[in-house]
């Protein structure tokens, strides 16, 4: 693999594939990632699958045949998981993200199946170690789960040419959903569910139709095999309580997407959340929270948070379960933590939250991210020359943009190493100067103005 490198090898500009994000026009800087064992490795698709032989049983010097087959063992079964049903991409083993991936579970074909996804590059390699075959797919832009289909493509259709497979089989629905009567007490089941980073609510009437607040336009019809089938006849819902206590959303589904095939999910999408009863003390706290922004401060100048998103986190809890704000469940006044045990990537990533004060103003940190409140966010200075300082903590310097100044061209002095980024009032960048390389821009109305860089550093402004 002579093409493989790690973020920490000399590259060259030439050796990077382009990158491109729909938020800005024209090729955007090399993006690396400065992990090693998550997105932190560069390789080719024929890399990729020159790496797939190591699970062929054609590069027992570098992986035995004992320690590939390890690899494909059904690692979910050891915890619960839902029914095994048509799925794509969730039935892991170790490292493996599937090791029996929808449709080659169709043809009786032993398929394994990773993809792996940064800000904007996409990857995925399907192995089918008995048929000696692989397809690596990877791309500037995308998805993996799309990369993958384009792999499962390629797959079946080679698999045809050789007389391995008679046909590619027709995509399957779950067929237009006849109404049955539902029993009373699954109305229970009705209430608020969280997955990572939000929560929705679920209605179930008398006769039979649920709703979510997730996804206003779906409705769901009550089944005689008590499941809920959307109109479509594409996807099914039902209510499943594990062994842990624990209710989960079963969700399944069936997406064709044009050209690439079909994608078929089964997994628990959300769980089920049990009332928390705040004291006063605490629920005030939070209550005085309401509706209130906070900025991110401590990512380096150069990291793509700044760019590909407006960095920012709003506390909302009035309209959720009382006693939660999104997955989390309130702890205190200044802490809230997420408890849900979901199987599967709607449980990956959950976080902490604590609140913190700091020279009078109010932070939060989520893990490693913090967040100052919106109480130190002013407008930017008016007049035609200001300058701004890094604090010795290294904090980012977070402004809006006053109606005042809105259409005023911001010309910026900066020293190396450091960066500002200018977004609209929809949060999106329209010009972040370590990207564009740009240091001059007309400042949109209502937007903000985030100054990134090494404590002490110092930007001079300009308006004109």
């Amino acid at each position: 693999m002579n093409h493989t490198k790690t973020s920490q090898d000399a590259l060259e500009d030439y050796q990077l594939a382009a990158a491109y994000s729909p938020l800005y026009k024209g090729q955007l800087p090399n993006v690396l990632d400065n992990t090693i064992g998550e997105g932190g490795i560069l390789s080719t698709a024929e890399d990729m699958a020159r790496f797939s032989q190591l699970f062929m049983g054609q590069a027992n010097d570098v992986l035995s045949d004992k320690s590939a087959r390890a690899m494909e063992q059904n690692e979910y079964k050891r915890g619960f998981w839902p029914e095994e049903k048509d799925d794509t991409g969730n039935y892991y083993g170790l490292g493996w993200d599937s090791v029996k991936p929808y449709p080659f579970t169709e043809y009786g074909i032993k398929a394994l199946s990773k993809g792996g996804d940064i800000a904007t590059y996409h990857a995925s390699l399907v192995v089918l170690p008995e048929k000696k075959m692989a397809a690596a797919v990877l791309t500037s832009e995308g998805s993996s789960s799309n990369n993958q289909l384009l792999a499962h493509q390629l797959l079946l259709h080679a698999l045809k040419e050789k007389g391995e497979i008679k046909d590619i089989k027709p995509d399957k629905p779950f067929g237009e959903p006849f109404k049955a009567k539902m029993p009373k007490d699954v109305v229970t089941q009705a209430g608020y569910y969280a997955r990572n980073l939000s929560q929705f609510r679920i209605d179930i009437t008398e006769d039979g139709e649920l709703s979510m607040t997730s996804d206003p336009e779906e409705k769901y019809v009550y089944t005689s095999d008590g499941t809920f089938v959307n109109k479509n006849g594409t996807t099914k819902v039902s209510f499943v309580t594990e062994k842990n206590g624990r209710t989960y959303l079963w969700k399944r589904n069936y997406q064709t997407l044009q050209g690439l095939g079909q994608e078929a999910t089964s997994e628990y999408v959300a769980e089920k959340l049990e009332d928390n009863v705040l004291p006063k003390e605490t629920a005030d706290a939070w209550a005085k929270r309401e509706g209130a922004t906070y900025y991110l401060v401590n990512e380096k100048h150069s990291s793509d948070m700044y760019f590909f998103s407006h960095p920012t986190m709003q506390i909302s809890v009035a309209n959720g379960l009382p006693g939660y704000w999104e997955d989390k469940k309130i702890t205190g006044p200044n802490t809230a933590t997420s408890e849900i045990q979901i199987p599967g990537v709607d449980g990956l990533d959950t976080t902490e939250t604590h609140f913190y004060k700091k020279d009078g103003i109010e932070y939060m940190k989520i893990n490693a991210y913090s967040f100052v409140s919106e109480a130190k966010v002013k407008g930017i200075y008016v007049g035609n020359h200001s300058t701004t300082t890094i604090s010795a903590s290294g904090d980012a310097n977070w402004f809006t943009i006053p109606e005042t100044v809105a259409g005023k061209t911001m010309t910026v002095g900066l020293p190396t190493k450091n960066a500002f980024v200018v977004y609209d009032e929809n949060g999106v960048c329209i010009n972040h100067s370590l990207v564009s390389n740009n240091n001059k821009v007309t400042l949109p109305k209502n937007g903000s103005i985030v100054f990134i860089g090494t404590p002490g550093s110092e930007f001079k402004i300009a308006m004109r």
